[in-house]
């Protein structure tokens, strides 16, 4: 068994085609038009894939701790260099609710920001 895909239900798809296309430097892929709906599609390497959902109608906004229970807590990346990434997005107003720090029972080095969406995301350099 492998990942197939991750999706996220988007607040504004310019925004977050940007922001994974042009900040993260994912590869856009296939848009799709499924009615009552929109599907964007990013690469994750390999054959995974980062589906974006863009609904016609507006259907409201969650707003969950990120202690709850029973919820995905975020989406993690890996990348070669967490500083320069984390100067990356602070340049580009991206909101970052962590600065790089160590966690060294887990051998990397992070960060965690929020994506357009309000989705966490986490970058990992391993050590």
């Amino acid at each position: 068994m492998k990942l197939d895909h991750v999706t996220i239900n988007v607040k504004d798809m310019e925004k977050s085609e940007w922001f994974y296309g042009e900040v993260l430097g994912l590869k856009k892929l296939d848009n799709v038009d499924m009615g009552d709906h929109e599907l964007h599609y990013f690469s994750l390497g390999s054959d995974g894939l980062l589906e974006l959902i863009q609904y016609h109608e507006d259907t409201g906004e969650a707003h969950l701790p990120v202690k709850t229970r029973g919820i995905m807590r975020h989406l993690a990346f890996s990348t070669e260099d967490v500083d320069s990434l984390y100067r990356k997005l602070c340049d580009t107003g991206i909101t970052v609710t962590s600065k790089p720090d160590n966690v060294e029972k887990l051998n990397f080095r992070n960060i965690l920001v929020q994506d357009p969406n309000g989705v966490e995301l986490e970058f990992v350099q391993r050590f």
